[in-house]
């Protein structure tokens, strides 16, 4: 004992806090890494979600292995007319979605698997976002004129109706897997390949019936020790789906960006733009592009897991649903 504390007296003083210096940069580091990632989001029209529209990946693959579970939960009432077209569309959805990540010992190649389980139906938010809408002062548009808690899907073109959705449905959605690569620059970017299997049922619009497959590109950069800024360009091919498919588009283009603050301790809130163009051929706001704004911050505990909190409004009113409420909670190893 006595020969060990006489071996760290003789360690210089400069060492010992360069040392200290480091540990904390280390951890630092860490925190700030995480903090700044984004919402893992996307737009949850009832119609698109189907659809391999990619949520955000990371900008950054750290070794390890991490897993995430997400819940959205959304509700959508509007009424829409325009020439030969009309849509109605009053439904509650819910999507629990479960997230395995991954990356190959220090190659900068990484994979993700995301299993999610999706409910279209009627629901109990109604009464909440009427009171949501009437204390931020937001538009109503349809809410009040419809059933409370049911639901009801619609869509008539030239006369014939090709969608009519009257009963609730869930189950487990298109399963899409993903792998990335680490480009090589000064700050963090890495191209992704997304790939959506049809392993959900467009009839339960659980799944589009198809293939799709995405590319893109997620990059991050620190501002400053406490601010960072993120962003997400992708072009999505669109297999052959069963849910309109004369109307269904091959190619949709998708962004995202978004800005993050640490605060205190270890929270930090942060906003983002999400936005894509449509895909369907449609003069139906719903039916055409988006732009979703989400706000709100996640909070990491000293054990590693970290909690998530947001909500979702459509800037662009009546291209998405109403307001989408993010829950989501994660653990790295």
């Amino acid at each position: 004992m006595r020969a060990a504390l006489l071996t760290l007296l003789s360690i210089p003083g400069g060492v010992l806090a360069d040392a200290a210096s480091d540990e904390k940069m280390v951890m630092v580091a860490d925190l700030q890494r995480d903090f700044d990632q984004a919402f893992v989001v996307r737009d949850q029209n009832p119609l698109l979600s189907g659809f391999g529209l990619p949520t955000t990946l990371p900008a950054n693959l750290s070794y390890g292995l991490s897993g995430r579970v997400d819940l959205f939960w959304g509700s959508t009432a509007l009424v829409q007319e325009h020439g030969n077209e009309a849509l109605l569309v009053d439904a509650e959805t819910r999507e629990t979605r479960l997230t395995l990540q991954g990356s190959f010992m220090d190659t900068g190649i990484g994979w993700q698997i995301q299993l999610p389980y999706r409910y279209t139906g009627g629901g109990n938010l109604d009464s909440f976002i009427d009171r949501w809408h009437d204390l931020f002062g937001l538009q109503d548009g349809a809410r009040s004129a419809l059933p409370r808690d049911q639901i009801g899907i619609a869509y008539t073109r030239a006369g014939t109706r090709r969608l009519n959705i009257d009963s609730s449905a869930g189950g487990l959605a298109d399963i899409q897997v993903a792998i990335g690569y680490e480009l090589p620059t000064a700050t963090p970017l890495t191209a992704w390949l997304t790939i959506k299997l049809p392993t959900g049922d467009a009839d339960r619009l659980t799944g589009s019936g198809a293939t799709d497959v995405s590319l893109l590109l997620a990059g991050q950069r620190r501002l400053s020790d406490r601010w960072s800024v993120f962003g997400q360009a992708a072009a999505t091919y669109l297999g052959d789906g069963d849910l309109l498919p004369d109307q269904q588009r091959s190619l949709v283009w998708s962004g995202m960006a978004g800005v993050s603050v640490a605060t205190w301790g270890n929270l930090s809130l942060k906003a983002q733009i999400d936005a894509h163009t449509a895909a369907y051929d449609s003069d139906l706001d719903f039916l055409s592009d988006a732009v979703v704004l989400t706000i709100g911050g996640d909070y990491r505990f000293t054990s590693g897991w970290r909690l998530e909190l947001g909500v979702s409004e459509d800037i662009a009113v009546e291209h998405s649903p109403d307001v989408v409420f993010a829950l989501g909670i994660k653990q790295g190893w």
